[in-house]
């Protein structure tokens, strides 16, 4: 029996031939993996950048070139490029914008140039910076699908804040001493000199001259003690109770900023002074005009009338008074109608009568 032997032999270049089949293979796998990560990387670096970028913004505070940080438009683009390690945007692909903060989040002005003063952001409003980069795969070989602006596909970081730009703190007046002097008793000195002198000569019939001098003397002093009358302060009668009066929350009625006061003691408050803080600059949604000017104050009665730009005022002395065991109403009026909160507005009302001067009614919630 014969048995067949098997030659291993291999043919030559085989090896290469293999390899030359499997390289297109690997080099794609790697490149594929490369330009995956380098994909996820520039997302994960607009995102973040567009985040560091609007958080920058909307700190309060003044920025480097000495405007309010979300004024410094430069400064939001620097803290946005300082996380793009990749070079995947530059200062034209980030876009600023503000909102009210509220539905439908419509931007009302943009941050242009290194600086920009005119906008005129309120507490409550929100920065936007809105970040785009392109990718396109550096081995076309790969079949990654190519995000620019111009096929209208870029990548997009979008991140928003709000600002928080003034807080209203409620302070209480500190009551003043008052210092009264007391008259007292002046005694006056008089002096009243009464002198008397009188030479009288007699002439006689026997011709003999009779020289009788008569001098009164001496001169008096008279005292005579004036009073000076002392009048007498009665002091008044203190108050008692008046952390009893409340007050209700601010509400919008017919355009006006108002506020319910309760006073359940059965004497009217004296008023020594009212603040009042309102949405000056976007307090009115209609038209181009969104300013309002404080133009009235009432309570029982209208006590101040004017023009203020605000954003806040203080109404000292006030004249009106809180009346007695009822509900009330402070109003203040604009020149045109109040309809948007900025979470701002506040009304402080500081008390003048005797045992009130302490008490602060405040109130910053709608």
């Amino acid at each position: 029996m014969k048995f067949l032997k098997l030659n291993p032999r291999k043919n030559k270049a085989q090896a290469i031939l293999e390899f030359a089949i499997a390289l297109p293979v690997l080099l794609l796998l790697v490149y594929g993996l490369i330009e995956t990560g380098r994909l996820l990387f520039i997302y994960s670096s607009v995102i973040n950048a567009s985040r560091q970028a609007v958080r920058w913004g909307s700190t309060s505070g003044i920025g480097p070139n000495g405007v309010p940080r979300y004024q410094d438009c430069q400064g939001i683009r620097n803290a946005a490029q300082a996380g793009d390690y990749l070079n995947a945007f530059d200062d034209n692909d980030i876009t600023i914008t503000y909102d009210y903060g509220i539905s439908p989040y419509t931007a009302y002005d943009t941050c242009n140039g290194t600086t920009d003063t005119g906008v005129n952001a309120h507490t409550g409003d929100r920065v936007k910076v809105n970040i785009t980069a392109d990718f396109n795969a550096l081995v076309p070989l790969v079949p990654f699908v190519s995000r620019t602006v111009t096929n209208g596909n870029p990548i997009i970081g979008t991140s928003s804040r709000t600002l928080l730009l003034t807080i209203s703190i409620a302070t209480q007046s500190t009551a003043t001493q008052t210092v009264t002097s007391s008259p007292t008793f002046t005694p006056s000195l008089t002096p009243s000199r009464t002198p008397t002198a009188s030479n009288t000569p007699t002439r006689t019939q026997t011709l003999q001259f009779t020289h009788t001098p008569s001098i009164t003397s001496p001169a008096t002093a008279t005292f005579t003690r004036t009073r000076t009358p002392t009048p007498t302060n009665a002091a008044p009668t203190a108050v008692t109770g008046c952390n009893t009066v409340t007050v209700g929350l601010l509400k919008d009625t017919g355009g006006n900023l108002s506020m319910t006061i309760n006073n359940p003691l059965s004497t009217a408050l004296q008023i020594s002074d009212v603040t009042v803080q309102w949405n000056h600059d976007k307090g009115h949604q209609t038209g181009s005009d969104k300013t309002l000017r404080l133009q009235s104050a009432s309570l029982g009665g209208v006590f101040w009338t004017g023009n203020q730009n605000g954003p806040t005022y203080t109404i000292n002395p006030v004249t009106a008074t809180i009346p007695a065991s009822t509900t009330s109403t402070i109003s203040f009026s604009f020149h045109q109608t109040f309809d948007r909160w900025d979470s701002t507005e506040s009304i402080t009302i500081n008390l003048s009568t005797p045992g009130c001067q302490g008490v602060v009614l405040y109130q910053n919630q709608h």
